[in-house]
């Protein structure tokens, strides 16, 4: 996908070394994509999955 193209690219490049911590992905759940809309919210990343990405990259609690 695009992201992990962008990631692959920041990776491969110069840029990796002025960056503080690794490049983190934050994806959805890996299954199927359902086609409720309640189970294809909870399959999709949330703000809170991308919130706990950065703070895990931070060193943050």
């Amino acid at each position: 996908g695009v992201g992990s193209e962008i990631c692959a690219r920041i990776m491969e490049h110069e840029t990796f070394f002025h960056l503080d911590a690794p490049v983190h992905r934050v994806t959805g759940v890996d299954v199927p994509m359902p086609y409720a809309v309640s189970l294809e919210a909870a399959a999709l990343p949330q703000s809170k999955d991308v919130v706990a990405a950065v703070k895990s990259v931070l060193n943050v609690k």
